[in-house]
C-alpha cells in the first residue's frame, strides 16, 4: 500500500502496509482541506511517513481508539487501586464527581485532552466555589490526581502516549501553599479542658491528655482497643485508626504512623482508672453512647464519631472555659510537638512520635516553632557564657 488516488473523488487515500491490532493504519485526505491536489497527495505522505515510523518503534495509538471520552474512560476503568485505603477510594470518587464530571472537560476525548494540556490547566484556573473564591491547594491537587491516575492508565492500555497531568502547564496551576498559624495550648490549658470533661463527659475525658502527650490523630485515638495498650510498659501501639467516612478501620496515613510509643505514668494512670468506668466486655478504650450530649448508655459497637466528639463535648467544654472557638481535635496533636520540643526533643525523635512520613514535613509544618525555641535556647547560651566571662 502507499498514497493512492481514490477513484471518482477528490481525495487520496494514505494506507500502511503494517498490520497494527489486525488493521492496517489508513487516513484520507481531500484536496478541498489541503487546497490543492498536490498539497493534499504532500500531506497524505507525510502522515504515513510518520505512521510507519510510530509502528516501527512502538509508539502508534490507534486515532479511533483514543476518541474515547474522559468520561467514558473513567467508566471503564474506574479510579480504585488494590493497595487503596477505602477512604482514599471514596476522595477521589467524591473529586469526581464534584470537580470533573459536571464540567466540558469530562465529555472531551482522551486524544484532545493528550495532545492539549492547557485544556487541564484552564479547567483547574477557572474552578470556582459557589461565592466565586478559588480551591485550596489541596483541592487542585487532588483534582489533577485524579486526572493524572486516569491517564496513567490510558498510557498503560495503549489509547495515549502522554499525560497531560504530569506537564509544567498544569502545575504550574497548582496554588501556592500557605503556611497557616498554628495555634498550640498550654499544659495548663490542656489539663483545664481534661477538668472540665472529667465533670461534663467523663467518658472522653482523657482522650485530651492522651493525644496532647502522644501527638496521635483523631481516627488514631479514637480508633485504640484496649489490646493496643500495654500497662506494663507504658507503652501504646498504633496500628490502624478509625475512618469516620466509611464506618470501619482502616490503615494508618502511612507506613511511618505504624509505632509503638511510650507514654507519660501520668496519662497511663487516668487510662486504668477510665478502663475501670467502662464495660467489662467493651473493646474501645473511648466508645459511642446513646442518649444527650452526656450520654445515658455506653453502646461499645464502634468508636465516638469525630463530629460528635467535638460538637458535643469538646465545643461546649471551651465555651465553659472561655477558650478560643478554633481549638479543634487536630489542636492536641500540635500541642504534644510544642511541649515535646520545649521539653528538649529533637526533631527526628519528635518526626518517629508522631509518624510523619518524614523529618522534613515535621521542619516544615512547625518550622516557626521550632525557631522561636532554637531562639530561646540561644538566649540561654548567651546568659551561661556571660556567666562563665566568656563573652
Amino acid at each position: 500500500m502507499g498514497v493512492v488516488r481514490r477513484n471518482y473523488s477528490n481525495t487520496w487515500l494514505a494506507q500502511s502496509s503494517l498490520w497494527v491490532n489486525g488493521k492496517r493504519p489508513n487516513k484520507s485526505f481531500s484536496d478541498k482541506k489541503y487546497g490543492s491536489r498536490a498539497n493534499a497527495k504532500r500531506e497524505a505522505e507525510i502522515w504515513l511517513t510518520k505512521i510507519d515510523a510510530d509502528i516501527h518503534r512502538g509508539n502508534f495509538i490507534d486515532p479511533h481508539r483514543n476518541k474515547i471520552s474522559l468520561e467514558e474512560f473513567k467508566l471503564k476503568v474506574g479510579l480504585e487501586k488494590l493497595k487503596d485505603r477505602p477512604n482514599t477510594k471514596k476522595v477521589r470518587e467524591d473529586i469526581w464527581e464534584s470537580y470533573i464530571a459536571p464540567y466540558d472537560i469530562a465529555e472531551m476525548s482522551l486524544k484532545k485532552l493528550a495532545d492539549d494540556p492547557t485544556i487541564i490547566a484552564r479547567h483547574i484556573q477557572n474552578l470556582r466555589k459557589p461565592n466565586s473564591d478559588t480551591y485550596s491547594r489541596s483541592t487542585i491537587t487532588k483534582v489533577i490526581e485524579v486526572i493524572r491516575v486516569l491517564f496513567n492508565r490510558a498510557i498503560e492500555m495503549d489509547y495515549v502516549r502522554k499525560n497531560p497531568a504530569k506537564t509544567e502547564l498544569v502545575r504550574d496551576w497548582i496554588p501556592v501553599e500557605e503556611q497557616k498559624e498554628i495555634l498550640y495550648l498550654s499544659a495548663f490549658d490542656v489539663n483545664a479542658i481534661f477538668i472540665d470533661l472529667q465533670k461534663h463527659s467523663p467518658v472522653y475525658a482523657v482522650m485530651i491528655p492522651l493525644m496532647s502527650y502522644t501527638g496521635f490523630r483523631s481516627g488514631e485515638a479514637r480508633g485504640l482497643l484496649w489490646s493496643d495498650v500495654d500497662f506494663e510498659n507504658n507503652t501504646i501501639s498504633i496500628n490502624k485508626q478509625w475512618l469516620d467516612t466509611t464506618l470501619e478501620f482502616g490503615p494508618p496515613k502511612n507506613k511511618s504512623s505504624f509505632r509503638t510509643i511510650e507514654v507519660p505514668q501520668y496519662v497511663m494512670g487516668y487510662l486504668k482508672k477510665h478502663k475501670e468506668t467502662l464495660p467489662a466486655d467493651c473493646e474501645f478504650l473511648f466508645p459511642n453512647q446513646r442518649g444527650n450530649q452526656n450520654g445515658t448508655q455506653i453502646l461499645c459497637t464502634k468508636p465516638i464519631d469525630g463530629g460528635n466528639f467535638r460538637g458535643r463535648h469538646l465545643k461546649p467544654a471551651l465555651q465553659r472555659l472561655g477558650l478560643s472557638k478554633d481549638i479543634n481535635v487536630h489542636t492536641f496533636r500540635h500541642t504534644s510537638v510544642r511541649i515535646a520540643r520545649e521539653s528538649g526533643s529533637d526533631v527526628e525523635a519528635i518526626s518517629k512520635r508522631i509518624g510523619h512520613k518524614d523529618v522534613s514535613t515535621t521542619s516544615r509544618v512547625y518550622s516557626k516553632l521550632f525557631k522561636s525555641v532554637d531562639i530561646k535556647l540561644s538566649a540561654s547560651l548567651d546568659e551561661y557564657l556571660k556567666e562563665l566571662k566568656i563573652s
